[in-house]
């Protein structure tokens, strides 16, 4: 008498599930912070990298690092300038890095990390100033989604197992799209990130179905580069936050790299619509 059929997952070991050879994957934000530490962990998981970023330069010394990680791999670290709030360059930049991919590792999954931080309070806020971070941080990953979508649907169809095999794309939302931040005033960028974290599960809706998965990862208080210059100008800024956490500290960009290669992996083939947290207990 014979077994049960194999699943499709059911071929791989457990290590292999996270693995992400043989993929392109796009990182908006991929030039600094969160968006360059998760590159790393993408490129030592065996796919390629195509960084996305306003800035005109990715930050060193890292930047070099990790283009010395994809060639002792055999993979691609390729840098691209653009404005996430302009829809015309996002669409036909979308364009390019797909047909930039080799055949033998295709754009596949994407992480968007690009954002405006934090910093006025409401009253202290103009009409233009709300849209601006709501250009980037809303509109900004509805128009990679948008175009990401549109890019992969045209080149793939569903395998019949919706969610195994597809594409994947992970969203950055914040906890502060869950909860008031008592610590510094940020209404416009917490609004922009309760909206993201609906729209991973609203585009997953629509996508699911046609292979591709969406989610979303909501980290708490980062020490990057930019958050910084906000520790910088508000005096007691990092002890507040800090102490809101259970674990009494503050998190590296390291730290979302195991979040993210989940996401963008087999390993959460069954995972869409969702968001994790990623807060050191804040929002506890």
């Amino acid at each position: 008498m014979s077994g049960p059929e194999p699943t499709p997952l059911s071929i791989l070991t457990t290590p292999k599930l996270f693995f992400l050879a043989g993929k392109t994957i796009i990182i908006s934000g991929g030039g600094r912070g969160l968006g360059l530490s998760v590159a790393r962990r993408v490129l030592e998981a065996g796919a390629n990298v195509a960084a996305v970023d306003l800035l005109p330069v990715p930050t060193e010394p890292e930047w070099s690092e990790y283009q010395q990680i994809a060639r002792a791999n055999e993979l691609t670290l390729s840098s691209y300038n653009l404005d996430i709030s302009d829809a015309k360059a996002v669409e036909q930049l979308f364009e390019k890095v797909f047909e930039d991919a080799s055949p033998s590792a295709p754009v596949h999954d994407m992480f968007l990390a690009a954002g405006v931080p934090p910093s006025l309070t409401v009253l202290d806020s103009s009409i233009e100033y709300w849209r601006k971070v709501f250009d980037v941080n809303t509109a900004g990953s509805f128009l990679c989604c948008k175009a990401f979508a549109d890019e992969w649907l045209s080149r793939n169809k569903t395998n019949g197992n919706p969610g195994v095999g597809g594409a994947s794309i992970v969203l950055t939302a914040s906890v502060a799209g869950h909860v008031a931040n008592r610590q510094i005033p940020c209404s416009a960028y917490s609004a922009s990130k309760a909206a993201v974290i609906h729209m991973a599960k609203s585009f997953a809706a629509e996508w699911g179905k046609l292979g591709i998965r969406v989610n979303a990862v909501s980290p708490g208080y980062i020490k990057t580069v930019m958050t910084a210059g906000i520790v910088a100008a508000r005096p007691g800024y990092e002890e507040d936050m800090v102490n809101s956490t259970l674990l009494g500290r503050a998190s590296t960009g390291d730290e979302y790299r195991g979040p993210a290669v989940f996401l963008l992996s087999e390993a959460s083939s069954f995972v869409i619509g969702a968001d994790i947290v990623v807060d050191g207990g804040h929002a506890a």
